[in-house]
C-alpha cells in the first residue's frame, strides 16, 4: 500500500495534468476554433533602434509589522543589436508598514511623476506594495524613453500593457499616446501568461502545442480573440491586445506579446522582434531584454552588500544587535544550523 506522501504527490500531479490533457491541442482547436491560417510566418528583419525596459525588487529587512524593499529600473537601447546606451536608477528603499497606507509611495510617485499618485497604496501584500513601488520607478523610466527614442524605434516593456495600481493608469496612457505620436513601436513582453480557456487550460502550451502538430515553423505570430480565454483583464487598465509569438526555431517555448491597440505595424513589429531573438544562449527572447534583466537584477552579492552597509547604519542609528534580531531575525537561519 502507498503511503500518504506517495499518494498525495500522484494525486497533485494528476491534477496538474487534468489542465494539460494528452489532446489538449485536440480541445484547443475544437473549442476555440483556431486555424493554421490564423498564425502568420515572421521573416527576422533588420531590428533598427530597441530599447528594453526591465525591473527590478528585494525584500531586505521583514519584520511581523514592517517590512524594506529595495527597487530599481534599468534600460538599454540597441541599434542593429550594437548596444547604444544602458543606465539603471539609483536603487530606491521603500518602508512597507507598519501603517495601513504606504507612506514611501507617494514620495517616490512624485519624484518621478511631478504629483501624488491619484490613489495610496496598501501595505497588507507586502509583495504587491514592492511590486507596484517597483512598476513605479519602472514606468518612469518608459515615459523618458519613449521621449527620447528616435521616431520608429522599439520600446520593449518585460511584462504586459497593463496596470497593477490605478495610479499608473494614466502613466501608462500617456506613455501609449507619446509612443503613437512619435511612432514607436510599445509592446509587452511576457515569458509567462496566467491565460487560461476551457475553464483552466493554459494558453501558451496550448497554442505551442497546436503550432507543434500542425509542422507550423517558427518564428510566427498569432492574435488571441480575448473571447476564448476563461478571465477577461480589467479593460480601463488594460492597453494592449494578446498575441502569442514564437520567434525563433530553437525556442524554449512561446511568449505572449501585448500591443497596443493602435499598432498599425504589426508584422513589422514581429519581424524586428524575430531578428534581435536569435542570441544562442536564449534564442526565442529578444535580446534587448535580456541585457536590461541583467543589468537591472538585484543578486546576491548586491543584496548582501546593501544588506550589509544597511545594518551598519542600523547600529549607528542606536539599534543594537539583539533588538534587530527581536525585529528582523530569521529563526529559520537558526535551524539551518544543525
Amino acid at each position: 500500500m502507498e503511503d500518504e506522501y506517495t499518494v498525495a504527490v500522484k494525486e497533485t500531479a494528476g491534477r496538474i495534468r487534468a489542465t494539460i490533457p494528452a489532446d489538449l491541442v485536440k480541445k484547443f482547436a475544437k473549442s476555440c476554433t483556431i486555424r493554421t491560417s490564423d498564425f502568420i510566418a515572421c521573416t527576422p528583419a533588420a531590428c533598427g533602434e530597441v530599447c528594453a525596459i526591465d525591473g527590478s525588487n528585494v525584500t531586505l529587512l521583514e519584520s511581523g509589522s514592517m517590512a524594506l524593499a529595495v527597487v530599481r529600473a534599468a534600460q538599454t537601447t540597441f541599434v542593429d543589436m550594437e548596444r547604444k546606451q544602458r543606465s539603471v536608477t539609483p536603487m530606491t528603499f521603500a518602508l512597507i508598514g507598519p501603517e495601513e497606507e504606504n507612506q514611501d509611495f507617494p514620495v517616490i510617485y512624485a519624484d518621478c511623476f511631478g504629483h501624488p499618485p491619484g490613489k495610496p497604496l496598501a501595505n497588507e501584500d507586502i509583495s504587491r506594495a514592492a511590486g507596484i513601488i517597483r512598476d513605479t520607478v519602472e514606468y518612469w523610466v518608459t515615459e523618458r524613453m519613449a521621449n527620447d527614442l528616435s521616431p520608429g524605434a522599439l520600446l520593449l516593456r518585460d511584462g504586459p500593457l497593463r496596470v497593477s495600481h490605478e495610479s499608473h493608469n494614466p502613466v501608462l496612457t500617456r506613455i501609449g499616446l507619446t509612443c503613437r505620436d512619435r511612432k514607436i513601436g510599445l509592446a509587452g513582453i511576457s515569458k509567462r501568461s496566467a491565460a487560461t480557456w476551457g475553464g483552466g487550460h493554459p494558453l501558451l502550451p496550448a497554442v505551442f502545442g497546436f503550432a507543434i502538430k500542425n509542422k507550423i515553423t517558427a518564428p510566427w505570430w498569432i492574435k488571441i480573440d480575448p473571447a476564448i480565454l476563461d478571465h477577461q483583464p480589467h479593460a480601463q487598465w488594460q492597453h494592449g491586445e494578446m498575441y502569442v509569438a514564437c520567434l525563433h526555431p530553437r525556442s524554449k517555448g512561446p511568449l505572449k506579446i501585448e500591443l497596443t491597440k493602435d499598432t498599425k505595424n504589426r508584422e513589422n513589429v514581429m519581424d524586428r522582434l524575430a531578428g534581435c531573438s536569435a542570441d544562442g544562449r536564449i534564442p526565442g527572447y529578444p535580446y534587448p531584454l535580456f541585457d536590461a534583466h541583467r543589468t537591472v537584477a538585484l543578486t546576491e552579492e548586491i543584496v548582501d552588500q546593501v544588506r550589509g552597509d544597511l545594518l551598519g547604519r542600523l547600529a549607528e542609528a542606536g539599534i543594537d544587535r539583539q533588538t534587530y534580531e527581536i525585529l528582523f531575525g530569521d529563526y529559520h537561519d537558526e535551524f539551518a544550523r544543525y
